[in-house]
Order: structure tokens, then sequence, then C-alpha cells
């Protein structure tokens, strides 16, 4: 009988002895708190897995989180001394915020803790032997530091999950992730007092109930948060106001992590904008020159032109029909501008997919425009007569020739859509900070920018004599009326080779035939003709054949250049990490200011030697088409319009980007400033 038990007691024993060959670690225990190294595997198989430091705490009885606040230390991990060990990093769950007497409030962990470190090994055929000096603090109505040595060892064979690995996961889902991966869009800092911010944060998703909880830092050093007040939380988008204990204006961008239910994220070196009485005028004054800028760009200038030459026609009118007439103008772009707000706004909270001028993505728009730039061209040219039905045609001519209000306001809601493509001085950056702002600042900075546009008409309801400093009506203006429906069509033409890139030769062609025999089908001098009929019937065989064979698709617009390099985020991280310097150029066939940043600077022969002089790799964005990894890149660096350009190396990660209108001065000048 004793022998039997002598048998059962070795094999117990060897039993054993397999077993903690697998994994071996110790325990640090004493009356507060017990802690050790576990691990998420039982044998090493993987070269990255997670162990963890769990700490078992007695009640009331507290450790520290990374940045403890007013008081207390955090734990310290050295793995100076550990075999096989590659790299490892420590990943901190976030903590609960406890205010400990008066006016100190700290970071802290209670109970059962465990804090994953992501593990990389050297080599997963040999053993891993983690032997760490870990210093920490436990702390109750007093803190007493503790310092000891824990170890744990690794087999490597093949392995299993231990039953820890449900702890860890929980531990895991409190770890903040990079916020896009989170689904959040967008993180937006304004500062509205020296100690005071407010905070935009747009989701993808609907946020969960919870409360909101946000732990700040700069550099590293905490950032003590008094109060947080949920203003908006409203679909998608919370908007809360933070009160702060320091003096915010020493700190240039922040580190944010905010917690609300099960959503946990982080955000790195977000830029706190000023948003003080004086920056918001600032802003809205930028908004207006934008605005007023855009009268002179070459996509606006024939309406404006054709606008002047219809009030000088009709001099003879008094100040009152003057100022009537140029009121419902300004009428009519402020009152798109807004309706550009209003789309503008229920697109962002929809799709996330925001942009100025990302209508002309769309050829729906695009043939829209095409039409009407060809309905007046012609017109101008007098090559148009409609053929309405009597009593129709009676009322439009009528309400054209005594009632150009209509007319009038037409002609400033045209004036808008057409200004749309181009990104004029001041524009872009009143444009992104509206199109990343709230719902208010967003509105008012649009309704500005459409006061802005309108200036020139305004003047004109003010001082209505200045319509008497005009030329005098003459034979003059028959001409000009040539000169105008050229450069109508001229616009006309440039939509059409967007057009075509968006949807392609063979469909922009069928549309514009069909569109042809619609507006023969209405002419007095085709359908009076007697080969009208037969022109109409020989188009809509063109239309057949043009459908049937789709040989225009073999026909392509696309003019790249071997230069560049077509836009890639992971190419362009690639690119950085490795020493290179990047110059990026976010462009598009329907962007007027982008077109003339190549034809003066892009394509110059100086450009092309900085490029080659300084080892610069040229990367392209084409933004013609909609494409979510570019809008994503802009809205990154807090853009929302084009023409982007921007210069990347190692040392300027977030590169420096370049004003609209793009010079080689501020190119050379940012070259430098990279070194």
């Amino acid at each position: 009988m004793h022998k039997l038990l002598y048998v059962l007691v070795l094999i117990s024993t060897f039993l054993n002895i397999n077993l903690s060959f697998s994994e071996e670690s110790n325990l640090f225990e004493i009356d507060m708190v017990d802690v050790s190294l576990i691990s998420t595997l039982t044998k090493l198989d993987k070269d990255n897995f997670y162990v963890g430091l769990e700490f078992n705490l007695k009640p009331g009885w507290k450790i520290y989180w990374r940045q403890p606040g007013d008081s207390g230390q955090p734990p310290k991990l050295d793995f100076t001394n550990s075999k096989n060990l590659k790299s490892y990093e420590l990943q901190w769950p976030y903590p609960t915020k406890e205010l400990e007497g008066a006016n100190i409030l700290t970071n802290v962990y209670k109970n059962n803790v465990i804090i994953p470190i992501k593990i990389s090994v050297i080599d997963i055929s040999k053993t891993l032997y983690l032997n760490a000096t870990l210093s920490f603090q436990v702390c109750k109505d007093i803190c007493i530091p503790l310092e000891t040595n824990l170890f744990l060892k690794l087999y490597s064979g093949v392995s299993e999950y231990t039953d820890r690995i449900h702890n860890f996961e929980l531990a895991l889902s409190k770890v903040p992730v990079e916020y896009q991966k989170a689904g959040i869009k967008n993180i937006l800092i304004n500062k509205q007092s020296k100690k005071s911010l407010i905070i935009n944060i747009e989701s993808v998703i609907k946020f969960p109930a919870e409360p909101l909880e946000i732990f700040l830092e700069n550099d590293s050093n905490y950032i003590k948060i008094l109060n947080i007040s949920v203003l908006e939380n409203i679909n998608n988008n919370i908007k809360a106001k933070i009160t702060l204990e320091d003096d915010i204006d020493r700190y240039e961008n922040l580190d944010i992590i905010f917690v609300k239910g099960n959503l946990v994220a982080t955000a790195e070196d977000i830029n706190i904008n000023d948003a003080s009485y004086d920056s918001i005028i600032f802003i809205l004054l930028m908004a207006f020159l934008g605005g007023f800028i855009l009268n002179f760009m070459p996509c606006v200038l024939p309406v404006l032109t054709l606008k002047l030459s219809r009030v000088i026609s009709n001099q003879d009118s008094n100040h009152s029909s003057i100022r009537i007439n140029f009121f419902l103008t300004s009428l009519g772009i402020i009152f798109s501008f807004v309706s550009l707000a209003f789309l503008t706004i229920f697109l962002k909270k929809v799709t996330g997919e925001i942009g100025w001028g990302i209508q002309f993505q769309q050829p729906i728009f695009l043939f829209f425009l095409i039409f009407v730039l060809i309905i007046f061209s012609l017109n101008l040219f007098n090559l148009l007569e409609i053929n309405l039905p009597g009593k129709l045609s009676s009322n439009i001519n009528n309400y054209i020739n005594n009632k150009k209000y209509g007319v009038a306001f037409f002609e400033g809601a045209f004036a808008t859509l057409l200004a749309t493509p181009c990104s004029a001085p001041f524009l872009g950056s009143a444009i992104s900070i509206a199109l990343s702002s709230s719902f208010y600042m967003t509105l008012g900075i649009f309704i500005v920018l459409g006061f802005g546009m309108a200036f020139p008409y305004i003047l004109f309801i003010i001082f209505p004599s200045l319509a008497s400093f005009l030329p005098k009506p003459g034979k003059w203006m028959v001409h000009l009326k040539y000169i105008l429906g050229f450069g109508v069509m001229l616009t006309a033409v440039w939509l059409s080779y967007v057009c075509i890139i968006v949807v392609g030769l063979n469909i922009f062609s069928l549309v514009i035939i069909m569109l042809t025999i619609f507006i023969l089908l209405f002419t007095k001098k085709v359908i009076k003709n007697k080969y009208g009929f037969v022109l109409i019937v020989l188009l809509l065989i063109s239309v057949f054949f043009t459908y049937k064979s789709k040989i225009l698709d073999n026909y392509s617009f696309s003019n790249n250049s071997s230069e560049w390099v077509s836009y890639n985020s992971d190419l362009l991280i690639n690119y950085i990490n490795t020493g290179n310097t990047v110059f990026i150029d976010i462009t598009a066939d329907w962007c007027v200011t982008c077109k003339v940043n190549k034809l003066l600077v892009l394509n110059s022969r100086e450009f092309k030697d900085i490029a080659i002089n300084n080892k610069l790799i040229l990367m392209r964005g084409d933004w013609t088409k909609p494409d979510n990894r570019i809008t994503q890149f802009l809205q990154k660096a807090n853009r929302y319009g084009i023409p982007f350009n921007a210069v990347y190396n190692i040392k300027h990660p977030e590169g420096i980007i370049f004003s609209e209108l793009l010079t080689i001065t501020a190119i050379k000048d940012a070259i430098q400033n990279l070194y």
C-alpha cells in the first residue's frame, strides 16, 4: 500500500513538473495587494502576443494610471534582464477619475486590473524569460511605495490560450484605439477662453448613451480637467465644453482620450483652433474677402460681365429699378450659399464626404450646367429661338422683358454654382474652418461668403448712381455679346471635358446628342427648315449607333505624367519613414485654381529643377471623381477643398501645407524649413 502511494506521489509530482514547463511565474503578495505577470498563451509559438501585469487590490486600495494626476506614482517596469525579448509596449486601459480631498484629482485603478503588455520575441523556437523589476505605489489613507521582481517563463511549443484570455479581452477593450479605427470621422478643438475649450466629435455611427469622459495630455504632461459639459449630443455628433485648471495658451496641440460607453478612442497632436472673438472676426473677414475675389475668377467672370451688360443696356431705368435688380441678384447669391451650407451639413451628417466643389464630381450636375451654358451661348449668338406654344412663349417673354427680377435672382444663383470649382485666396481657409465647425459656424461662414461675392452688387444697391459711370449703350454691345457668347461656350467646353473624365466619352456623347435633339425640337429655324427633320433623324441614328457600338469607350482623356506617382496613403507613409521628401498635389479637372497652379508653377521648368535638385518624390491625387481615400486624407489635414499642396518628410510627417495659389517662392521656403 505504501509503495502504491509512493508511486502516485511520484506521478503527481511528474505531472506538476510537466505542467510547469508550459508556464512559470511568481506572485508578489502583501496585505493590500498581490501582483504577478500573466500570459495569454500556455507556450510560445507566436512572434507577438500579450502578457499582462495583474494587480489584485484589497477594498479601498488603489494604484495609479500612467498619468496619475495631482498625486501618486504609476507602475514602472524594467525588463532589462529578460531573455529572448525583442520589444514590449504597455497598453494602458483608461482609468477612473477620483477626487481626493480638496481639489486633488487623480486617475486610478481599483480592485482587479490587468495592464496588457504587447510582447515581441526574438526567436519563437527558444524559451522566453521575462525578468521584470516593478516599482509602484499603492494608496488608501496613506501611500506605500513598493518594489519587487517578477518573472514569467514561456517554453517554445504548440500553444493554447490560457483561462485568463477573457480577462485580457476585457482589459484590451478599455485601451484607447486610434480614433479613425473607432469610427470617429473628425475631432475639432476650439479655444473658447483661456481656461475653456469646445470639442466637437463626429462619428460614423451613433454614440453610446453612457456619460462622456475625456483625458487630455500635451507632450506627455497631464492637463487637469475641472468639468465636462455636453452641449450637443445629436445623432452622430457630440459637442462639449471642457473647463481646465490651467491656462491653455502655452499648449499648441493636444493628445486626447475620450470614453463613452464601449467607445474608447485616442487622437494625437490635435490642433487647438483659437475661437476667441477676435479670431471669429478674422475668420469672417477672410470669408468675406474670399467671396469677393470669387467674382474675378475665370469661372464666374462671364456671368458677372453678362450682368453688367444687361445693366448697361437698361441704363434708362430709374434708381429704384436698379436697386431691386441688384438686390435680387445679391439675394440669389446669398440664398445659394445658404443652400450650399445646408446641403453640406446634411452630407456631413449622412456620408461624411464633404468638400468645396464636390458637386462637380456628379454627372447630372455637370450636364445641367453644360445645358444651361449652351442655351446661354446660343442665345448670345442669336442662334436660338425657342418654339414653344404661343401662350407659354408669350408669358415667358412678358416675364423676361417686363419682370426681369426673376432673371436677376437666377443670375446670382447661377454665378454661385459656377464659383464652386474655384478656390480663391482666403476661400480655402474659410471653407476648411466652416466644414470642420459646428452648425452655426458653418452657416455663418457660408452667409458671409455670399455677402462677399454679392458685394459688387450691394454697392450698386447702396449707390445706384454708380450705374451712370458704366459705358453707354452702343454698337459695341453687339460685339460684346459675341465675346461673352464665346466665353460662355468655352466654359461649357471645359465642363464637357470634366464630364468626359467622370462618365467616359461614350455616355457623354449619348447625353449631348440627346440634349441637342431636345433643343432642336424646340427651335423654330430647325422645325421650319425642310432638312430639319432629316437632321433630327440622323442624330437619333447616331445615338443608337453610339450606344450599341460603344466605340468611344476606347478613347481616354487621361494625361497622367510619369513624373508623378499616384496618391496612396501607405506609400506616402513608407516614403516618409524611409527618409524621402514628398511633394503632394491633390487636384481635379473641374478645379480652375488647380489648372492655374499647374500652368504657372507645377509644369514650369523651375519647379522641375527644384524637384530634381532636392530629390523630391512627386505624388498626385486626382479628385475629379469621388475618392474616399483622398476625401479622408484632406479631412485629416483639416482641408475640405482643393487645390491641396504640401511637402512632407520624416521631420514634418504632418506636412507643410501651401496656400491655394501656389508660388515657387513658397515652395523654396518650405523646403528650407524641412531641414
